[in-house]
């Protein structure tokens, strides 16, 4: 009988150690909490935290976030700016052109970390266009026989600033606008064209390139934006459509235009565009 009980006692024992060994005892982690990233002074619309432990990618985190992070003791703690590439909720990426934010905490496992990152544009960009309608004149013009212009207004409530540019879509008709001047762009680095919009109805951004040698022009259709419920703020990679072009030879210019088949007049605001490299 004691023989049993002694083999009795030794499987269990034995029995517990191996369940020690299958299901070790869990690491208790540290939670980080992110509502927003702020840009300073800057209309941005950031949707994602790329966040780094140490130097090591945690992960990629929708804002706002709370998520568990398996790290503790001092730490350095990274946090890059994330965007949806050309609108696009599966295309996500780190903007290249805005700061990352740091922060040195000692974490302690089982407690929630809550992070504030603010960023802002590094330095040594190349801002070749900008357009924020505070001026008298603006950079857009009408393109060739279109009548419809673009007008500088203040009277929009929820304009993410004071001023903006809207432009008018009488029924049946046309319209397009094109920047006022042509570009060289760099096919060695990130190109992103940005701006902020909100419209009742369709239109396309586009560029008409010149060949220099030949004075040829091609124009491709580069985004079709779609109507929104209010402001919305894109950023288009140009990188990929420069590729097809020897940018040495080459200018560009930008287009905006749309088609209103409908009897009623439809509007597109637009604002804060930035063509922007290093």
């Amino acid at each position: 009988m004691t023989r049993i009980i002694t083999l009795v006692f030794i499987a269990t024992f034995l029995f517990l150690i191996g369940c020690d060994h299958i299901n070790p005892e869990e690491e208790i982690p540290v939670y980080f909490t992110i509502e927003d990233i702020i840009v300073d002074e800057e209309y941005a619309q950031l949707t994602d935290a790329w966040v780094y432990v140490n130097e090591k990618l945690i992960g990629v985190y929708e804002l706002p976030a709370h998520f568990p992070v398996l790290e503790s003791g001092n730490a350095n703690i990274r946090v890059v700016p994330g965007i949806k590439v050309n609108g696009i909720a599966v295309s996500r990426g780190p903007y290249p052109f805005y700061q990352p934010w740091e922060v040195e905490k000692n974490l302690v496992p089982g407690e929630t970390l809550n992070l504030n990152p603010v960023t802002s544009f590094r330095e040594g960009l190349n801002f070749q266009w900008v357009e924020t309608f505070q001026f008298a004149t603006t950079t857009l013009e009408a393109y060739d026989s279109t009548n419809t212009t673009i007008i500088k207004t203040d009277t929009i409530s929820d304009a993410p600033s004071s001023t903006a540019g809207a432009i008018i879509v009488e029924p049946d008709s046309t319209f397009t606008l094109q920047s006022v001047e042509q570009y060289f762009l760099p096919s060695d680095r990130d190109v992103y064209l940005e701006l902020s919009y909100k419209t009742d109805h369709y239109f396309e951004f586009a560029w008409h390139v010149q060949n220099l040698t030949d004075g040829s022009i091609r124009e491709a259709r580069i985004y079709q934006f779609n109507p929104t419920d209010g402001w919305e703020h894109i950023y288009i990679y140009l990188s990929n459509f420069i590729d097809d072009y020897n940018v040495l030879n080459h200018q560009f210019r930008f287009l905006f235009g749309g088609n209103n088949i409908t009897d009623e007049s439809k509007h597109v605001y637009l604002d804060n565009i930035r063509l922007i490299h290093y």
